[in-house]
């Protein structure tokens, strides 16, 4: 019995399947499920079968890409956590920065606010909003 694996991304059958595929991507949870749906109906003894071997070449490949996944997840929340760390340690200095008209500026880093996203942005001199690539040197 073949698995038509497109059938749960184009047609969602419940409410939390229209919620999970808005964008009908094909994630990991999903692929997992039709991984394990062909698993199930697989029959070792039909010569139209898939191959067992390309069954487990396909779980390795799957294993690799979702480790990869975790790798770059957790660089991200790395660098995420070294430029808000260095965020914090401007503050007290005096920086020059490019200002937002595009004007060179300079004046003491006086607050560092945090957005719900982990960006950073600094307050120079009263002046807020300014990202920490806006720094050009430091004194």
């Amino acid at each position: 019995m073949a698995i038509d694996p497109t059938l749960s991304l184009t047609t969602p059958t419940s409410a939390a399947n229209q919620t999970d595929n808005k964008s009908n991507t094909l994630g990991k949870d999903d692929f997992l499920k039709i991984l394990v749906g062909e698993m199930q109906n697989m029959n070792p003894m039909d010569s139209s079968s898939q191959d067992p071997t390309q069954s487990v070449t396909q779980m390795t490949q799957y294993s690799i890409l979702e480790q990869l996944q975790n790798m770059s997840s957790s660089e991200n929340s790395a660098l995420l956590s070294q430029q808000q760390t260095q965020s914090l340690s401007l503050l007290g200095k005096t920086v020059d920065y490019t200002a937002a008209d595009g004007s060179d500026a300079s004046g003491v880093v006086q607050k560092v606010d945090f957005a719900a996203d982990g960006s950073s942005q600094l307050t120079i001199d009263g002046i807020t909003g300014i990202k920490p690539g806006a720094i050009t040197g430091v004194k």
